[in-house]
């Protein structure tokens, strides 16, 4: 599926508007099993951004593909 900003700023600012309405049902990792993904949310939406193992080393996502192609073009709001 195509990044909203193929379709141009007005678009792509609709879009983040309707992912910070419409916030999904966050998973809490301090509740999981040992040995379950991490899931790591957007800063600027909410939505998920990544999910890592739970040994990973890296340092995760801090935006989801949309909001970071948004902040590459300079239209993060």
């Amino acid at each position: 599926m195509p990044l909203a900003t193929t379709k141009g700023k007005d678009v792509a600012i609709a879009e983040l508007v309707k992912r910070r309405a419409n916030q999904p049902e966050k998973i809490d990792n301090s509740k999981l099993y040992a040995g379950s993904p991490m899931h790591y949310y957007c800063k600027a939406c909410g939505h998920l951004a990544e999910t890592l193992p739970e040994s990973h080393f890296s340092r995760p996502k801090q935006l989801c593909e949309e909001c970071q192609a948004l902040k590459d073009l300079g239209w993060l709001v």
